[in-house]
């Protein structure tokens, strides 16, 4: 007997390929009836999407429920992009099992989702585990914890061991934590793995675990076929579909999201200029902004943020969210007077103006060049000033920046600084919060 698994993972709101999925899925399921289940691994929801933030996610979760999803998991873009009360209600009207082995609520002993759920198939029985990335001070800034996720994976495997014939993963972990989880936990039969945006066209082998991924954005859908005797496992393999290759289906989605979006913002608001190389009106603003927003000395940002420009007019929630689309927080950072000018200095020279970049939250395409706010500079006496005041090597500043900056190697002196997540705030919502200042 043959069992299909399909899945999908990080469609980041893709939803014109997702639409064409969703049919293949309806197909399938008529073509497969009982032997089949779909499962979503994550990051099915991203609010640079119109619809996605005019009904912070739960429109993705009804498309969902269009596709039959039986089982999904969270990534970070549900778990970390929601306020806390919106995650706990996103799911409400969801007609298939959401499983976490390792979100829970600060101060908790217990996972809030299940660890875990059990499907019988024609006699065969499944055990699906879920687990998410480990973004540990971003969710615990809303309230939540994620840590020790493969404790909680070993915990859910002892307690289904027994019980079931086949063992699947679906992971939010990422590429190198699956591999370490096919070589520590032999048991599992088959790892369903996302988060790092990977694909295997015919899966990939670790010992006897198969692992799975259908890359990102809804390029590929995936399928894993277990084939049994009796109640034994005796056959595994995978393949990925390209959507490209798919019938496609109109994408509505977007026209529904930008009517929903229609709230304004600020009347006779000025223009919003796309500079990439220079400063700009609205850029300076956002930068006064952030460090407002953040109670900080001074503030630091990039004009890519920018990823559409405004004619001028009457500026709603949705031409508000054209301009800055990102799923990015504000970090308050604490440094000394030295580390701080050393950040400076860096940012001064521009190295990343012409990168193009790819995710962090980011949601344009070319970085651009940095701005501050609130800071000084001397060139004759190369030398940095805070409210007039040259800066003291030794006192220790506020610094109001972007978290996308404290994940990887722009700045290095971020990395064990002190540091207080805002959350969950965006930036286009704290420019609704100070539009005076537009």
């Amino acid at each position: 007997m043959e069992v299909k698994l399909f899945h999908t993972n990080d469609i980041h709101s893709h939803l014109y390929n997702y639409l064409k999925i969703k049919d293949f899925l309806d197909n399938k399921k008529r073509q497969y009836k009982q032997d089949m289940v779909y499962v979503d691994l994550g990051d099915h929801a991203d609010r640079s999407h119109p619809y996605t933030e005019a009904t912070l996610g739960k429109g993705n979760v009804e498309i969902l429920n269009e596709a039959g999803c039986d089982i999904a998991t969270i990534g970070n873009n549900e778990g970390i992009t929601l306020q806390k009360e919106d995650l706990k209600t996103l799911y409400d009207g969801a007609d298939f099992e959401v499983i976490c082995a390792n979100l829970r609520e600060v101060g908790s002993t217990s996972p809030y989702f299940k660890p875990y759920v059990i499907k019988e198939i024609n006699g065969i029985k499944f055990g699906f585990i879920a687990a998410t990335v480990e973004f540990t001070p971003f969710y615990k800034a809303l309230g939540w914890e994620v840590s020790e996720a493969f404790e909680w994976i070993l915990k859910a495997i002892t307690e289904i061991n027994t019980e079931v014939d086949c063992i699947v993963m679906m992971s939010h972990l990422g590429r190198y934590d699956d591999e370490s989880l096919a070589m520590m936990f032999p048991e599992i039969d088959v790892i369903l793995s996302s988060h790092t945006h990977h694909y295997f066209e015919e899966g990939e082998w670790i010992g006897d675990t198969l692992l799975a991924a259908a890359g990102r954005f809804g390029d590929f859908v995936g399928e894993v076929t277990l084939e049994f005797e009796g109640r034994a496992l005796i056959r595994k393999h995978a393949r990925l579909y390209d959507t490209d290759l798919l019938s496609s289906s109109d994408d509505h989605y977007y026209e529904i999201g930008r009517d929903m979006m229609s709230t304004v913002v600020k009347e006779e608001a000025p223009p919003i200029e796309r500079t990439l190389y220079s400063t700009s009106r609205f850029i300076m603003a956002l930068a006064r902004m952030l460090r407002l927003f953040t109670d900080s000395d001074a503030s630091l940002l990039h004009t890519g943020l920018i990823a559409k420009s405004f004619e001028g007019g009457t500026l709603t929630e949705y031409d508000l969210h054209k301009v800055l689309p990102h799923a990015i927080n504000t970090v308050q950072i604490e440094l000394t007077g030295r580390e701080l000018k050393e950040v400076f200095n860096q940012a001064s020279k521009h190295e990343f103006k012409d990168d193009i970049i790819r995710g962090l939250g980011f949601r344009g395409d070319i970085f651009g060049c940095f701005v501050t706010d609130n800071i000084g500079y001397v060139q004759s006496e190369r030398e940095y000033y805070i409210n007039g005041e040259r800066i003291d090597d030794r006192r220790h500043y506020k610094l109001g920046t972007l978290d996308m900056y404290t994940f990887g190697r722009i700045f290095p002196q971020f990395r064990y600084s002190k540091k207080v997540y805002k959350m969950p705030e965006f930036l286009r919502e704290i420019v609704k919060m100070y539009r005076t200042e537009l």
